[in-house]
């Protein structure tokens, strides 16, 4: 299925058609699109890059809510918490969200130091 879009470059328009492939169809050989007076040109989409891969959550693990930059760690491993306690931090976009305590007991694995990128579902830290 072919699509139309109309792109401005440097001030100047371009009219692009998009043809979506299916497997086993070859790509066209010319990429680069043509000034609107013109024909339209087939372009093809880069692929996507893989997802970093993530370790598995485990009983006791204490996730990422969402991703960030690990902004500050409260506890240190042998540490005894208590449910609700705030234990470390995630900063994205200049906001800061704790991660609370959802259970008491004593940590047994940081998983993460500040400073660290973290994506959403990640193991920080295992309580057990």
């Amino acid at each position: 299925m072919q699509r139309l879009f109309k792109i401005t470059v440097n001030g100047k328009e371009y009219d692009v058609a998009v043809q979506e492939l299916t497997s086993g169809a070859s790509l066209m050989p010319n990429y680069i699109g043509t000034p609107v007076s013109s024909a339209t040109s087939q372009v093809a989409s880069a692929p996507k890059p893989a997802a970093p891969a993530v370790a598995q959550a485990g009983s006791g693990d204490h996730c990422a809510q969402m991703g960030g930059v690990v902004a500050g760690i409260f506890v240190k491993e042998g540490q005894s918490v208590n449910e609700g306690e705030k234990i470390l931090e995630l900063e994205a976009m200049k906001m800061k969200v704790p991660v609370i305590a959802t259970a008491s007991g004593k940590v047994s694995r940081i998983l993460v130091a500040v400073g660290d990128a973290v994506t959403a579902g990640q193991p920080l830290l295992t309580i057990s």
